[in-house]
């Protein structure tokens, strides 16, 4: 018979490679021939429920790729602020004239745009960019200033942050809405109901194979995590649970 462990101790990433080894095995013996696919087909839906919603809890929104790209557009308008006001200063006088231009209409958005909040700043970027694409003015300064590439990558730096930012809320939205606990109580059921389904069959057919086998290493697997459910008690001083 396969050996009891009470799955509530294991911590979230514990437990969910616990039912991801459980299933490998049930999947590497054949659950059609253990005679447990609607079990097992429960239990991977289940614990693939679980592991979703561990994944996103433990993700900030902000991620590695959406900080870089926050960089990338903060450096792409301080690197423009900071050429339009020195072009504002320059003695000859159209240039001066183009740089005091694009200027004013940076100033319009404040003077630290680079630290506004992420929307904020996306919404801001944008304006900037079709303003400086599409008034006549605004877009014959850039041209006379040969801030074309400056601006393109404002552009581009803008919309692949804005694409991230726009994924990272989808994945967070698409999640499973149950906490993690509710997740697991209902994994835990679909666990106990494969466990019983497969002793059933080891026991109706006498031992014979493939519940022998498969038992066998459901309860290696078992025992590494009893053991270190038993270390940890140690380590805490709080007895293990046995059920």
């Amino acid at each position: 018979m396969i050996n009891s462990i009470v799955l509530q101790p294991l911590r979230n990433s514990e437990y969910i490679q616990f039912l991801t080894d459980t299933l490998n095995i049930v999947s590497k013996n054949n659950p059609q021939a253990l005679n447990v696919s609607a079990q097992y087909d429960a239990l991977r839906t289940a614990t693939d429920n679980v592991e979703k919603l561990f994944k996103i809890s433990q993700a900030s929104l902000v991620t590695a790729e959406i900080e870089a790209l926050d960089k990338r557009r903060d450096d792409a308008i301080n690197g423009i602020s900071l050429q339009v006001q020195s072009l504002a200063y320059s003695a000859d006088p159209v240039i001066n004239q183009h740089g005091k231009t694009l200027n004013a209409h940076l100033v319009l958005f404040g003077t630290s745009i680079a630290r506004e909040n992420y929307q904020s700043e996306t919404t801001i970027l944008r304006n900037i960019v079709n303003d400086w694409k599409n008034k006549p003015e605004l877009q014959a300064a850039v041209t006379a200033l040969n801030l074309g590439n400056w601006l393109s990558e404002l552009e581009t730096a803008n919309n692949e942050f804005n694409l991230a930012y726009i994924k990272r809320n989808e994945e967070l939205a698409a999640a499973p809405t149950e906490k993690l606990r509710e997740l697991r109580n209902i994994a835990n059921n679909l666990y106990y109901k494969l466990r019983t389904r497969i002793n059933s069959n080891l026991d109706i057919n006498d031992g014979a194979e493939p519940w022998a086998a498969t038992v066998n290493l459901l309860n290696q697997h078992i025992g590494t995590y009893a053991l270190l459910q038993n270390r940890r008690a140690t380590t805490t001083g709080v007895e293990p649970l046995a059920g």
